[in-house]
């Protein structure tokens, strides 16, 4: 009686660590610093979000209007080196790599997710990896819809 007690006050006290982080997971994610693309009415997180975690846990962790950066808007990005430089995709950082929505159909049936990669030499794009893979390497950049004028 007396174990299935203490067990019961340690899992009370694991739940209540947990709430704590995800509450100053969710207050960081507040201050998210967003930055124009150029050419297009989206935004892109400055900094990649919830490092070390699946990609799953971070679909949870997303909020509403926030997409991944898509293949088509990693391009634009890629067309604008100042951009590049600033989002460190410019092989700058090995520790700003992201997933990405997944371009292929066929992998996104299987469950497969995209990611973005960069390494001192050279950077590359991966649409295997299991959706259930823990990202230690990889976080995410949302992007949004930028709200016209009309709409404020």
């Amino acid at each position: 009686m007396k174990n299935t007690q203490k067990k019961i006050e340690e899992t009370e006290k694991k739940l209540e660590e947990l709430k704590e982080k995800l509450k100053r997971e969710q207050d960081n994610s507040n201050k998210t610093e967003w930055i124009l693309i150029p050419e297009t009415n989206y935004e892109v997180t400055r900094d990649v979000l919830y490092k070390g975690k699946t990609y799953d846990e971070i679909m949870k962790l997303k909020k509403q209007g926030e997409e991944l950066l898509t293949l088509k808007l990693i391009g634009i990005i890629c067309e604008h080196p100042n951009l590049i430089k600033e989002l460190k995709m410019d092989s700058s950082s090995t520790n700003d790599d992201f997933f990405f929505e997944q371009p292929f159909p066929q992998n996104k049936e299987r469950g497969y997710v995209a990611g973005f990669c960069a390494y001192s030499d050279f950077a590359y794009l991966s649409c295997v990896r299991g959706s259930g893979n823990s990202g230690s390497d990889l976080g995410v950049r949302f992007v949004r819809k930028i709200k016209s004028k009309k709409n404020k």
